[in-house]
């Protein structure tokens, strides 16, 4: 700011912040809890996928094994455990969309607080 003098008056609060505003932190905390929560959704499809592999009879009990019929085992077997298959898939996908925003959110919340001080 100019005085009437000329000389130019130097603001109390400074152009130095040595404090995070509030509205980054609490854009920083929501990121990092969204990309911790996304993180998860995208470890548990591996986690099941593991077992699935580990035990064949969390996809296809044994027991429809035993009582499909030889003329359609499509149907009974291969459809279900299809089903899961791509709803792991999905899960596993919808995980990375969501650590995805997460760190977006995590990342923008500095820029756009230090963009409107900027503009203040």
């Amino acid at each position: 700011m100019k005085t009437e003098e000329g000389s130019t008056m130097v603001d109390s609060y400074g152009d130095m912040n040595t404090h995070e505003p509030s509205e980054q932190i609490a854009g920083r905390l929501v990121g990092m809890v969204v990309f911790l929560a996304g993180i998860v959704m995208l470890v548990l499809p591996f986690v099941l996928a593991y077992q699935a592999f580990s035990n064949p009879a969390l996809i296809v009990p044994a027991t429809e094994l035993g009582r499909t019929p030889a003329a359609s085992p499509t149907t009974t077997v291969y459809i279900p455990a299809l089903v899961r298959v791509v709803l792991l898939i999905v899960m596993a996908y919808i995980g990375w969309l969501i650590a995805g925003r997460g760190a977006q959110m995590f990342f923008t919340a500095r820029r756009e607080a230090q963009r409107g001080s900027a503009h203040d």
